[in-house]
């Protein structure tokens, strides 16, 4: 499949299968309006979708209207509080202090939210700051999840909480957004990674870093890997072959000092964010880890999964990527 037939076919007319509405959530003791949006059936297994930092739910579209996903599970993706859709919250003057996620209540927020919508057993995935906070749900509410998916997830992220990302001198809606062109691979299609910064465009100022306060500073999970509960929560670290940030190799040490239920996989030919650059790819992807963590699969995951293992044909092949050695 090319490049330009990668892209949705849509007739005039045609109305996505995909539901938006309105949560009220209550977060460190104060109401949000969370926005989500869902498809698939009520009854099917809750998969819960994170966007990346400054992002929102659009990033999971391509897989909100996925057939092969959506005839199963029951996919959620939300924008967190001050992200896309859902707004600050309004019993608060927000404005008077600096938007700063945390650890604590970046879980909260999570477990939260999947009560108000009375999810029973969901999976939990997301990806980057959301991939990280996977280690944080494993270790303080793993019996909330069937399973935990942690996207470009990593023990450590250091050095991205800048203060010229919320700088009056600084064009930081341009430069969020380039800044992530370069963590995508070169290979994805062209018109989704354009899509991707275009997302990171749309978020308010002061949020992106807002988000890297919890990315880089108050996730650290070094000397804690032993705390994490995989055992009791299967954890998927699946990091892009292209992504510097987390590599995968990154992921391996992650999953290693885990133990017991942390599987670390790589995705070959792709980037630090899979779901928007390349969702074709993405999508292909994740069916192969949701048939192990529903216990679909007969073979365990191998420990790269390539384009042809999911029967995708790359017509663009990137620049080779330095490899560890062993």
């Amino acid at each position: 499949m090319g490049e330009a037939e990668m892209a949705e076919t849509y007739q005039q007319g045609d109305v996505e299968p995909i539901d938006g509405s309105y949560v009220h959530v209550d977060v460190e003791g104060v109401d949000h309006r969370i926005y989500f949006e869902e498809n698939g059936p009520e009854d099917g297994i809750p998969l819960v979708c994170q966007h990346t930092a400054g992002n929102n739910c659009q990033e999971w579209r391509h897989l909100l209207t996925n057939e092969d996903i959506t005839e199963e599970f029951r996919v959620i993706a939300h924008d967190l509080p001050y992200h896309g859709k859902s707004v600050p919250p309004t019993t608060q003057e927000w404005w008077t202090d600096d938007y700063t996620m945390t650890a604590k209540r970046f879980t909260e927020t999570l477990v939260n939210l999947a009560d108000a919508l009375e999810l029973e057993d969901p999976i939990y995935m997301g990806s980057s700051m959301g991939g990280n906070i996977a280690l944080e749900l494993a270790d303080w509410y793993p019996e909330r999840f069937r399973a935990l998916i942690g996207l470009e997830c990593g023990a450590h992220s250091p050095g991205f909480y800048i203060d010229w990302l919320d700088h009056p001198e600084v064009n930081t809606t341009e430069v969020n957004a380039y800044a992530c062109w370069g963590l995508m691979a070169p290979q994805s299609p062209e018109q989704t990674r354009r899509e991707t910064m275009y997302l990171y465009e749309q978020g308010a100022t002061g949020v992106f870093k807002g988000d890297l306060y919890y990315y880089s500073v108050d996730h650290d999970y070094r000397d804690k890997l032993d705390q994490v509960n995989a055992d009791e929560c299967p954890l998927y670290i699946a990091n892009g072959e292209y992504d510097y940030l987390t590599t995968p190799e990154d992921g391996r040490q992650t999953a290693a000092g885990i133990g017991e239920g942390a599987t670390a996989i790589e995705f070959a030919e792709i980037g630090h964010f899979p779901m928007s650059e390349h969702p074709e790819l993405f999508n292909a992807y994740i069916q192969e880890v949701l048939a192990d963590v529903t216990g679909d699969r007969d073979e365990e995951l191998p420990d790269v999964l390539e384009p042809d293992d999911v029967g995708i044909e790359l017509h663009q092949q990137g620049p080779a990527r330095e490899k560890h050695a062993e």
